[in-house]
């Protein structure tokens, strides 16, 4: 019988094998940790970027072994803070978070194929999909996470706007 300790580490690991930092940013964003609004934009613009396609296959070894790691990693965390320890937690979600890598870009390239299904959305299907489990991973409502990630985003741009309006960029 899986623990629900166990049980939430594992979807937070299928998160990082969506996407390398939205395990890490659901994670973070639940504890209300400091740290929460540098993963959940990471997790922000990898979804852009995902859908201009500058990003190659997370298929791919160069980027499989970041999501194995953030798989590892997530897992381990969540179970440490939910006071669990399970020496199984940490390889199991490097498992989980590479084989979701290595399989959400097949059903992506089948639903295009075979279903004619454009691949912007599926990937806005996939991204959903994503937030809606690490909602229930960690107990949070959508619009929680919108929140958390409109405050990300307004504290990213407050740090960056003066330095772009210093070299001139920011006044565009």
């Amino acid at each position: 019988m899986m623990s629900a300790s166990f049980e939430k580490a594992m979807k937070l690991a299928v998160l990082s094998g969506l996407k390398v930092a939205l395990g890490p940013a659901f994670l973070m964003s639940s504890r209300r940790r400091p740290e929460a609004g540098m993963w959940v934009t990471a997790a922000i613009a990898e979804m852009a970027l995902d859908k201009v396609g500058v990003l190659p296959s997370r298929s791919r070894l160069p980027l499989l072994i970041p999501h194995a790691i953030s798989g590892a990693w997530v897992a381990h965390e969540s179970m440490k803070e939910d006071g669990e320890e399970d020496p199984w937690a940490a390889p199991m979600g490097a498992v989980v978070a590479a084989g979701v890598s290595t399989i959400a870009p097949m059903l992506r390239i089948t639903g295009r194929r075979v279903l004619g299904i454009p691949d912007f959305v599926l990937g806005f299907a996939e991204d959903y999909a994503g937030v809606r489990l690490g909602c229930e991973a960690v107990g949070l409502s959508m619009d929680q996470v919108t929140q958390v990630a409109k405050d990300s985003v307004s504290e990213v741009k407050d740090r960056v706007m003066p330095a772009l309006q210093s070299v001139g960029a920011g006044s565009m």
